[in-house]
């Protein structure tokens, strides 16, 4: 993840690195014991608030941590604090009924998606879904899988109270459930207060599904099981995130099952390119395509561009780009940054080539590339130590190809542009090998040990965990992982996204204090965000369905 409103990026001195990370992780203690001195005086509302802003700063300006003790240890205090009295959770013999919980349903990116071709797959169990922080409208297709499933959608901010309130309400409906999947965003505090408690037993057992696998995030203290979707994401959950090694299990990422609908020169005419045209194509969210030391994405394939006048590149995603303008204007129509699409399936299906995000790389992407039979090529520059940060997924190794320099790419590149039976012969290769390990029926094996594992394990103990603290590191992964993630958003930023669940005396302090700052927009909107968060996503999102307002 990188800053929204950065364009480009240079690397920094190990030591510059260094002080950024410690002013972070600084700069998170202090919410911390904000945190432990509200819930001292007994108000754990203000204290899972600022719990909320320490998680949110910590995903996104690197803290040297991927995951807090100290801060679990808090949040699972406010959590036996708030039980309520009850009987245990009788342990299923097997799991038939099933609650994934999520922060918010986004209608682009691949965890939505990848939630509901879970669902999908999974035809002999009920799902249903909870929405913790969920705001603007709900893409249909999440009602079409869920209900299918026999199960439902459900929010839990849409009705009165703070996120004290929405745990209680979480517990009760997770009371009819054999097992909990959480699907959440790394800073969500909501699942861990309500099951925070876990020695007593009276929930059904967690699982936590490392999507963001390479930036902090929480509940590792609750998660019976992680289900890690790579290798390296396993590594770091056992080396850097206290989740022991019996605790995690591999579970490729579900993709659609390809079916052309178009053959690729056909593709090519709906999007207005020649059928001759070798096109190379890439798609990822706009902040994928960072330009670092200055050399932009555009520049980087320029070289490509210019010695061979019949390839063009499609960025699907990469939006405005300002330091690509004099190659824009150099190439014309062969080189394209478009706006994001919900559904890119026609430029996977006109794509010859494709080509990996750069600096930041897109697993899903490069997934359903290979799925529609296009030989995919990755760029990866920086040291093993770093390989969270790099494309080594399941099918994708060995089936695809990564350069650790730019020349090796461009060189890779040239042999596929001047080779259309290597170019055939590789993406054939590759949809044979994600539709063996990331389509149902083959990855339905791979789901089937998820729920094995889980239920044979015993119940998880995390009073060890939780009586450690986190203390900043800064070795090779944490310095690169500053350099490349580290947002250095300002910490106003994440206290206004939380001010709507603050009890009212601490909402209007820090409203008063963002509005001197000027942290809002639009100054004549600047009153809602004294609202209660239930009330506005009530009104909002569930009376008038409105899309979600910057402000």
């Amino acid at each position: 993840m990188a800053p929204a409103d950065a364009a480009t990026a240079t690397p920094r001195t190990h030591a510059a690195q260094e002080q950024r990370i410690a002013r972070n992780f600084a700069e998170y203690e202090s919410y911390l014991q904000r945190a432990e001195e509200y819930f001292a005086r007994g108000d754990f509302a203000s204290a899972a608030d600022y719990c909320s802003v320490a998680a949110h700063l910590a995903v996104q300006n690197h803290c040297g941590i991927f995951w807090g003790p100290r801060l679990e240890k808090i949040l699972t205090d406010i959590a036996r604090a708030t039980e309520t009295p009850g009987p245990a959770h009788p342990r299923p013999t097997q799991y038939k009924r099933i609650l994934s919980i999520m922060t918010q349903a986004a209608p682009v990116g691949g965890l939505t998606r990848m939630l509901c071709q879970w669902v999908g797959a999974d035809r002999e169990r009920e799902h249903s879904l909870v929405l913790t922080q969920h705001r603007g409208p709900t893409p249909q297709f999440v009602f079409d899988a869920f209900e299918a499933s026999g199960g439902s959608v459900r929010y839990l901010n849409r009705t009165l109270g703070n996120q004290i309130d929405w745990a209680r309400n979480l517990r009760k409906i997770a009371a009819g459930y054999d097992l909990i999947v959480l699907h959440t965003h790394c800073e969500d505090v909501v699942p861990i207060l309500a099951f925070g408690a876990i020695e007593s037993g009276k929930y059904p057992h967690v699982l936590a599904l490392n999507h963001a696998d390479h930036l902090f995030w929480l509940n590792p203290s609750i998660a019976h099981l992680a289900i890690d979707l790579r290798d390296a994401a396993l590594e770091l959950s056992v080396t850097r995130r206290g989740i022991a090694r019996e605790r995690n299990i591999l579970m490729p990422t579900i993709s659609e099952s390809i079916k052309r609908t178009r053959t690729r020169e056909e593709a090519k005419r709906e999007l207005g390119v020649a059928p001759d045209t070798i096109l190379m194509v890439s798609v990822a969210r706009q902040l994928k395509y960072l330009t670092r030391e200055g050399d932009s994405y555009a520049k980087i394939h320029a070289p490509i561009l210019e010695k061979y006048p019949s390839v063009s590149l499609l960025v699907v995603g990469g939006a405005e780009q300002p330091d690509w303008t004099p190659y824009l204007a150099k190439f014309g129509d062969r080189l394209q940054s478009l706006p994001p699409t919900p559904n890119p399936r026609p430029y996977y299906e006109a794509a010859d080539i494709y080509v990996d995000s750069y600096p930041f790389v897109s697993s899903t992407s490069m997934m359903e590339a290979s799925g529609y039979g296009a030989p995919a090529v990755s760029l990866f520059t920086h040291p093993n130590d770093v390989r969270i940060t790099a494309i080594n997924h399941f099918a994708l190794v060995g089936n695809t190809w990564q350069a650790r320099d730019f020349d090796e790419y461009r060189a890779m590149l040239e042999k596929l542009i001047t080779d259309p039976s290597l170019r055939h012969d590789m993406g054939r290769k590759a949809g044979e090998a994600v539709a063996a390990a990331h389509n149902p029926p083959g990855w339905n094996a791979w789901m089937e040990a998820v729920y094995a594992r889980a239920a044979e394990l015993p119940p998880l103990d995390n009073r060890a965990m939780l009586a450690t603290r986190e203390t900043p590191s800064f070795g090779e992964l944490d310095v690169r992982h500053e350099d490349l993630f580290g947002g250095n958003w300002p910490i106003d930023q994440y206290v206004k996204s939380y001010i709507g669940v603050m009890p009212f005396g601490e909402r209007l302090a820090h409203w008063r204090d963002l509005k001197r700052k000027g942290m809002f927009k639009n100054p004549r909107r600047a009153p809602a965000f004294l609202a209660p968060e239930w009330l506005k996503r009530a009104v909002r999102d569930g009376l008038l369905n409105w899309p979600e307002d910057p402000h």
